[in-house]
């Protein structure tokens, strides 16, 4: 494996802030660096939440599908006890 000089390997992050900084996303500060931080640490809030409430969503339809399953067949039972 070829190992990169210390100029190479300079050029590269340069090149890489060069490429962040035009998406938006600065790195070449401190400050930018703890704000592009804190946006990653919402997003990956924004990601679990999304997940957990999807979550729940399924899990609440899932019991409404068994809790349905479940009446249908207490029905079916009672018609033919003659309740």
């Amino acid at each position: 494996m070829n190992s990169f000089t210390s100029e190479q390997l300079q050029q590269l992050r340069n090149v890489l802030r060069e490429e962040l900084a035009d998406a938006g996303l600065r790195l070449d500060g401190g400050e930018h660096q703890d704000e592009a931080r804190e946006d990653f640490r919402f997003l990956r809030r924004l990601r679990r939440n999304a997940d957990s409430a999807a979550s729940k969503v399924g899990m609440t339809v899932l019991l409404a599908i068994i809790s349905g399953v479940i009446w249908l067949i207490l029905q079916g039972v009672n018609l033919w006890k003659g309740i």
